[in-house]
């Protein structure tokens, strides 16, 4: 019963106690890539033709980009009961006959994407169900570069944030500067939108632009989909000819690294050399999950790597390390979780942008872990762990900060605590990863509603 439970929490405030686990093998399945999930399905909705987006990716936030395309004028349908498959009929250009109000529940990269195509409509509002994750998420470099564009806007606050109102039936092209430093998301939504634009748009990105990855991730899928673009090796300029349009296409989705990260980490951070997982579906060759291995391997992880096959063993003193957070930014709490038990110190840095996502991923986290008994130091731009290879004590209630990521890199510090932990606000794992608490249970890790 408490296993079915843990497989679809729901209500507000869900509490789950985990035990202390030496071991866990097996091998899970894992969910979807969510960065290709919402970039494929957004470049099939704005196909015109019928498109195939296979295993797509289920959670909170697939469910609030389907209700974004579906706004937009796109019609999306599971094709099998397994719901494995999405047939999506696409709109070609954004469309809607009235003014739209679209709750992008806590979903940031699904505001954002959106937000850049919203612009095509007469009038859309985007609010959410969650004012103090994502409602206090800034927006204003996109909604000011949306503006130099033909839209005009209303918006929380100096910094942008939801509710927003956006009109922009006049929009036309042109060039655009925008800092980089903030969030990708900016960059990505303004590419999506680019073709569609009468006379196309060229992007300067000023400041940096952190989370590179993921800026190539929607250039990859821009191209899959039929769209012409120039860019410079640094991304620092971007070109796309306007009045393009995209093409249908079947898209098959990989594995989710971000998700296989933190069944990595709550293996590797296991004492029993008998502890084994094998992940599937990691595609070679993703930037995001190339680097993600080559940090657990630095840390001393037993990994052994065969085409999309990742195996996985416990048991080992893993060492501290120093690692360039930036192309990694999402796999970083759970890096620092297995870092707790390390021998010695590790700095994760390159990482400010943590400081803005569902929670403030550097002082939430590390004021978690601090509670739980870990020794870690925030920093502007970085996360400061010394080891406690012997575990800690635990016997403590966390608090998730309504974020999937942190409530992952708890759940694997409760592993190692000799009292256990109580996580608060476990719901929120829906977000990216719904059966990640039911998936470690059958992995062998004691959870338990509390």
């Amino acid at each position: 019963m408490v296993h079915e439970e843990l497989r679809s929490l729901v209500g507000t405030d869900v509490r789950i106690a985990i035990e202390e686990a030496s071991r866990i093998q097996g091998k899970p399945e894992l969910p979807s890539s969510k960065y290709f999930t919402l970039r494929y399905v957004l470049a099939a909705a704005l196909a015109k033709g019928t498109s195939m987006v296979y295993y797509p990716a289920q959670s909170d936030d697939s469910e609030a980009l389907f209700r974004g395309c579906r706004a937009l004028g796109a019609q999306l349908d599971w094709v099998d009961a397994e719901e494995t498959i999405l047939r999506v009929q696409g709109v070609g250009y954004p469309q809607a006959a009235d003014a739209v109000t679209l709750n992008v529940g806590n979903a940031g990269a699904v505001l954002r994407l959106l937000l850049g195509l919203g612009a095509c409509l007469s009038e859309i509002t985007f609010v959410t169900d969650h004012p103090q994750s994502l409602g206090k998420r800034p927006n204003r470099e996109l909604l000011e570069a949306l503006s130099t564009l033909g839209a005009t806007y209303q918006a929380e606050g100096a910094e942008g944030c939801l509710p927003i109102t956006l009109r922009g039936s006049a929009l036309h092209g042109g060039k655009v500067r925008i800092s980089g430093a903030r969030s990708s998301q900016y960059i990505s939504a303004l590419l999506f939108l680019a073709p569609l634009l009468p006379e196309g748009l060229e992007i300067e990105i000023i400041d940096g632009l952190k989370s590179q990855p993921f800026v190539r991730s929607t250039l990859q899928v821009l191209h899959e989909a039929g769209i012409q673009f120039e860019h410079s090796a640094d991304l620092s300029h971007l070109s796309v000819p306007g009045k393009q349009q995209y093409q249908a296409r079947e898209y098959i989705l990989p594995g989710d690294y971000p998700s296989a990260a933190a069944l990595i980490s709550a293996c590797i951070s296991a004492t029993d050399p008998a502890s084994e997982l094998v992940l599937n579906r990691l595609k070679p060759g993703d930037e995001i999950g190339d680097a993600l291995l080559v940090a657990y391997q630095a840390m001393g992880a037993q990994l052994d790597i065969a085409g999309e096959q990742v195996t996985v063993r416990g048991g080992t003193t893993l060492q501290g390390v120093r690692v360039d957070g930036d192309r990694i930014i999402d796999c970083i709490p759970v890096l620092v979780a297995a870092a707790c038990f390390a021998q010695g110190e590790s700095v994760f840095y390159n990482i400010e942008t943590l400081h803005y996502k569902e929670s403030d991923r550097i002082d939430d986290l590390c004021a978690e872990l601090r509670r739980a008994g870990c020794d870690v130091t925030p920093q502007r731009d970085a996360i400061i762990v010394r080891g406690r290879p012997q575990g800690i004590e635990g016997g403590v209630t966390v608090d998730g900060h309504n974020d999937h990521r942190l409530l992952m890199a708890l759940a694997i510090v409760g592993m190692r605590c000799r009292h256990g932990l109580a996580l608060t606000g476990s719901e929120h794992i829906a977000k990216s990863y719904p059966h990640f608490f039911a998936q470690l249970k059958e992995l062998g890790v004691p959870i338990r509603l509390a």
